[in-house]
Order: C-alpha cells, then sequence, then structure tokens
C-alpha cells in the first residue's frame, strides 16, 4: 500500500520499515530503497520533506533527517552521500571518504547500474555514482543509464529498483553489452578504492590490470585516478597523431568516450613515445594538472609526483606557442 505523507514537520515524520544502510551502498541508492520498502511511490516525497525540488540531489546536510526517517547511522549514511564545502560545488566536494576536485566527478541526477548486482545485493552500489565507472567488474557487463524498451534516461525518482515506469524489468530484459577492457580496468580501480562489504574474488579482474597504462593508476587516491584520466583524455584530443572525436554529451556515452581517448594517450605516456601537440592552446590541460600540482588538499605524494611528471613530459613535448595558462607561477614549479 501507498503511504502519502502529510505532517509539514518532518521531526516528527516515521517510517515504520527502518533499516541500516549497507557497507558499499549509495546514500542515494539507500533513500530509493527505503523509500520504496516503506510504499512511497519515489524518492520524490523524501526531497518534498527536506525542501528540495524533483531534480535535486541530497547530500550529507541531508542525512540526519533521512537516518532518523529511515534508521541508518547519519554518520554512515553522510559518508556515502556527497559533501559540499561551503555548499558550493565548484570547490569539489568528498564522496566515500574521498576528496574530489571537479565536481563532474560524481554522477547526480541520471545513474546508471548493473541489474545483476541489485538482483543480487538488492542495493545500488556507491561505486556507480563515479562518473568513470561505466562497467561492472562482477558481472564482466556494462552499466545501463537507460531503460532498454523505453530508452528513457534512468533516475533516482523511479518507482522501482530494477524496474521502469513503463514497466521493464531490468534484469529480464537487458541484453548487457560486453565492456572493454580498459573501462573494466577503471572500473577495477574505483572498485578497490570504495568500502563494500559484497566484495568478493569475483570483484577482481583477470585482466592484470596494472600492465601498460594502467600502472600509471596503481597507487593514486581515487581524486588521482579522476584527474589523471580527464588530463590524459584532454591530451588526446590536441595529439596530431589521433583521430578527432566531436565531444559526447550525455554522461554515459562520454564517460566511455573519455575512458578510450586516455587510455590510448596513456599508453603513449607509459611508454614515454614523443607525441605532437596541436597548435591551439592545450591550457585546459595544463591547468587541470597544475591546479593538481598546486593543490594543498593534494590527497597523497603518488598523485603529486604521477601529476607533477605527466606536466614535465607533456611540456617537454608541446610547442612553446602551447604553453599559455591562468597559472602564472607555472615557470616556477619545482619540475623545471
Amino acid at each position: 500500500m501507498r503511504r502519502e505523507i502529510t505532517c509539514n514537520d518532518p521531526q516528527f515524520v516515521q517510517f515504520p520499515y527502518q533499516d541500516e544502510i549497507m557497507e558499499g551502498e549509495s546514500g542515494q541508492g539507500y533513500v530509493l530503497r527505503m523509500s520504496l520498502l516503506n510504499g512511497l511511490r519515489s524518492v520524490v516525497t523524501i526531497k518534498a520533506l527536506l525542501g528540495k525540488t524533483h531534480a535535486m540531489a541530497f547530500d550529507a546536510h541531508d542525512a540526519s533527517y533521512i537516518a532518523h526517517w529511515f534508521g541508518a547511522n547519519d554518520q554512515r549514511l553522510a559518508f556515502a552521500l556527497e559533501q559540499i564545502p561551503l555548499g558550493k560545488r565548484s570547490l569539489g566536494c568528498s564522496y566515500a571518504g574521498h576528496p574530489l576536485g571537479r565536481s563532474y566527478f560524481l554522477v547526480r541526477s541520471f545513474p546508471r547500474i548493473c541489474p545483476d548486482c541489485i538482483e543480487e545485493l538488492g542495493y545500488c552500489r556507491l561505486a556507480w555514482d563515479l562518473a568513470l565507472c561505466v562497467a561492472c567488474v562482477r558481472h564482466r557487463r556494462v552499466l545501463i543509464d537507460v531503460c532498454p524498451w523505453c530508452t528513457r534516461s534512468i533516475s533516482w525518482n523511479r518507482a522501482a529498483l530494477n524496474a521502469c515506469s513503463c514497466g521493464c524489468l531490468w534484469v529480464e530484459n537487458d541484453a548487457a553489452d560486453p565492456p572493454s577492457c580498459d573501462e573494466l580496468l577503471i572500473a577495477h580501480a574505483i572498485d578497490l578504492r570504495m568500502p563494500d562489504g559484497s566484495r568478493d574474488g569475483r570483484w577482481y579482474s583477470p585482466i592484470s590490470p596494472w600492465n601498460s597504462w594502467g600502472v600509471l593508476l596503481r597507487h593514486l587516491s581515487l581524486d588521482g585516478v579522476m584527474r589523471i584520466i580527464f588530463a590524459l583524455a584532454t591530451a588526446a584530443a590536441y595529439d596530431f597523431t589521433a583521430p578527432v572525436e566531436p565531444r559526447l554529451r550525455r554522461a554515459m556515452p562520454k564517460a566511455q568516450q573519455t575512458i578510450r581517448m586516455a587510455s590510448g594517450f596513456g599508453r603513449k605516456v607509459a611508454q614515454l613515445e614523443s607525441i605532437s601537440l596541436r597548435t591551439h592552446r592545450p591550457s585546459v590541460l595544463i591547468d587541470l594538472l597544475c591546479d593538481f600540482v598546486a593543490s594543498p588538499g593534494v590527497e597523497s605524494s603518488t598523485d603529486f609526483s604521477t601529476a607533477q611528471s605527466m606536466l614535465r613530459w607533456l611540456l617537454s613535448n608541446s610547442p612553446k606557442s602551447t604553453l599559455h595558462s591562468r597559472h602564472a607561477s607555472l615557470a616556477q614549479l619545482t619540475l623545471f
């Protein structure tokens, strides 16, 4: 039976079915799971109680209320939701205990899922909320972000964990695409940085992921993994020897394209190949790496040294006319 909530004071809202958030469960996925368990049509009712619009995502500021309503530990729930410093996403965020330097490293409104995982585990995984997680290592499949029947984007405002409002049960009607080795590699790198009680031997990729360019990612923080992949993909767009690709707009194909471009260029970096960049300004790439090197919140010395080495290699292979950057102190970095 569906429940309608009419109380105007969220402190006095109570839901009969309560549960703790699972280790490795997405915070937004937890709200969806508990909303459905309590007979609500979707998470929209919970958003209304919090004063959020239909399109807004939950974040760590909502954790205390949601934990009270559904029985979770508020600190564990906040850990699994985006934490926004000073309420400004432009300053980055923190997620699952990892500081992230760019807001676009997270997927918020239109998630992707592995229907097989939801069927087995009964919840949505934290790892799927990372923008570059496009594959499931456990089931060797590409995640889905649209319904295969009606082709509408999957939303957190849906009426079931594993089904679309059109009636499509995803686990029964999804023709899973096989992921590329590089997509599995990135999914594996993200998985290893997520707390997940459901992880077993099947999470570990058989593709020897730290070969070739993947060795660049092995000891980086989660923020470091994301930054380096985006930096490599940006560099690939300036590579004379690579075909020019129009940048895709939808999140999932764009992430797959980013991984594909990054892996191609990453192999050149790993093998210390000489490159030739197009003459128009690659300042976005240089600024991304410089921000990483100069950030006081850089997560580890490995992050710092990897970004620094990439800058040295990039600049040594770049025409002087391309080295314009908003970083006035670029020439004073220790790598020079």
